[in-house]
């Protein structure tokens, strides 16, 4: 073959496929060569999760993954990018008819297929702020536990552990994820019981990661099991879940007060007896103080005091304390609850705005639990979730 032949083939390669030059092996990706990658990377963990591909007739989001497999398989360009990633051959199909773009269009009148410029896709979301809920794949795979009986108990008294202390809501974390382990998945108990996964080695653009995948056993307290993906558990947990810690010993501190003991003072929780309604239709509101005297006498005069909300109050929980710092304390629990504190702007006697700053929505049996923590030197390992309205382990 003569020179000018090679001069011809090399010219007639419009899409670049026989150029080999260093430019062309840089591993420097422009931005939309990374979006593209990120995209099919998608398609992989469709593959993953589900053991095939994704298919044009199914529910929306597995018809965006499909259509986007197929504007990648028919972009030689896309195809070339994207080959070092093809885990699963899926751009490797078997070509049993000879389709051309032009046929596709054809028969999409509205262009609703042409997703070669993933920018100007339909399928591609612009001004829309992402959301952290979870994908419903993820948990909606679950049917009737046919022997719910044999759970039931068990379920019955973690919820009791709960309640009383001895177990604990904690931020959930990877390693925590095994069997015979409880957890809570959007507000409802899971039971753990069994994960039969692997650990496997994936390469990706970013580089190595380990991955595990298989399948799980799923009881929920529902009366619902499901044998969803570890990974699925995984995303899922971590997006909108907790762990539930192992059952915490308890111990008596009950102690007896002895001549040597100090009393420094009160802790005492309150609650408005206001007629405001921005005040009286609050769920929870407590006001948090101390006093080194009776507390019945420190509110006799609430009705004219602004701290008081300039209303009489009711005692909910009177705190002694002995051998202890009240000052310390309360600054304690009021930063602990801070996220909670509600500030008020009240008109006192002399017309003069004032803002008392002990206010707070939180239930009383969580004030209670608070104190005890930090009487017993643990708060610093504890935060307080107000969603959850619960005390949680860090």
């Amino acid at each position: 073959m003569n020179r000018n032949k090679f001069a011809e083939i090399f010219a007639d390669d419009h899409l670049g496929l026989l150029d080999i030059s260093d430019a062309k092996q840089t591993t420097e990706r422009t931005p939309s060569e990374q979006r593209l990658i990120s995209s099919f990377e998608e398609i992989n963990n469709f593959y993953e999760e589900n053991g095939r591909e994704p298919k044009l007739g199914a529910d929306i989001t597995e018809f965006m993954l499909a259509s986007r497999l197929q504007g990648i398989r028919n972009s030689p360009q896309k195809v070339k990018i994207l080959l070092p990633f093809d885990f699963y051959d899926l751009l490797k199909v078997e070509q049993t008819k000879s389709v051309t773009i032009e046929e596709l269009l054809r028969d999409d009148p509205l262009n609703l297929l042409n997703i070669d410029e993933m920018e100007d896709s339909i399928f591609s979301l612009k001004h829309v702020k992402k959301t952290d809920r979870i994908r419903p794949d993820y948990i909606s795979r679950r049917n009737i536990c046919e022997n719910f009986d044999e759970y039931e108990g068990m379920f019955e008294q973690v919820h009791t552990e709960l309640k009383s202390g001895v177990r604990k809501l904690v931020k959930f974390s990877q390693h925590d994820l095994s069997e015979g382990k409880f957890f809570v998945l959007r507000g409802v108990l899971l039971y753990l019981e069994k994960s039969e996964h692997t650990e496997q080695e994936k390469q990706y653009d970013s580089g190595v990661r380990i991955r595990k995948d298989g399948r799980t056993h799923c009881v929920f307290d529902n009366g619902t099991e499901s044998d969803m993906l570890y990974r699925s558990l995984y995303k899922a947990l971590l997006k909108d879940g907790f762990g539930v810690s192992e059952p915490i010993e308890t111990v008596n501190n009950s102690v007896e007060i002895s001549d040597d003991d100090v009393q420094n003072g009160y802790i005492y929780v309150l609650k408005s007896m206001s007629a405001d309604p921005n005040v009286s239709n609050m769920k929870d509101l407590y006001k948090i103080g101390m006093c080194s005297g009776d507390v019945t006498e420190r509110i006799k005069n609430a009705p004219n005091e602004p701290t008081y909300l300039m209303s009489q109050v009711q005692v909910e929980l009177t705190v002694r304390c002995y051998n202890i710092n009240v000052l310390n304390l309360e600054a304690t629990i009021h930063s602990f609850f801070n996220e909670v504190n509600v500030l008020f702007e009240v008109i006192d006697k002399d017309g003069n705005k004032r803002y008392p700053k002990e206010w707070f929505v939180v239930p009383l049996p969580i004030i209670q639990e608070a104190i005890q923590l930090i009487v017993d030197g643990k708060i610093n390992n504890y935060e307080y979730d107000s969603t959850m309205q619960a005390i949680i382990q860090k």
